[in-house]
């Protein structure tokens, strides 16, 4: 297999790890042994494609509540200064954890640029 091949396989390999419920699953969709995936996640080369592929997915994820936080607050304004309407648990839950979680999401990266900062001026010392 040449060296395109054998990248496009780990590639689905990823891409079956961050879809699959189990290790087997995303083997089989991948279309390589559990044995294989295995000693592929002990390569640093590996886990690092890995760790990079996740972490764009929790951006995206981020992102999306990110973007979703303006229209959740705009929900609990609706249902605070509207007339009670019946069965609006649900609405609100899904609007304070989109708040909670953007919330949350924005704590961490702020806190991680400060660590990155911090850790750079480390290395000027």
């Amino acid at each position: 297999m040449s060296q395109r091949g054998k990248e496009r396989v780990r590639e689905r390999a990823i891409t079956a790890l961050l879809a699959s419920p189990t290790l087997e699953a995303a083997a089989r969709e991948a279309g390589i042994s559990k044995r294989t995936l295995l000693r592929w996640l002990q390569q640093p080369e590996f886990r690092a494609a890995y760790s990079r592929a996740k972490a764009d997915v929790l951006r995206t994820a981020t992102a999306i509540l990110t973007r979703n936080s303006g229209r959740a607050a705009e929900v609990l304004e609706e249902i605070f200064e509207g007339e009670p309407v019946p069965h609006q648990g649900s609405r609100v839950s899904a609007a304070v954890s989109t708040l909670r979680l953007s919330l949350d999401a924005f704590v961490l990266e702020n806190l991680d640029e400060r660590i990155r900062k911090l850790e750079g001026q480390e290395d000027e010392f």
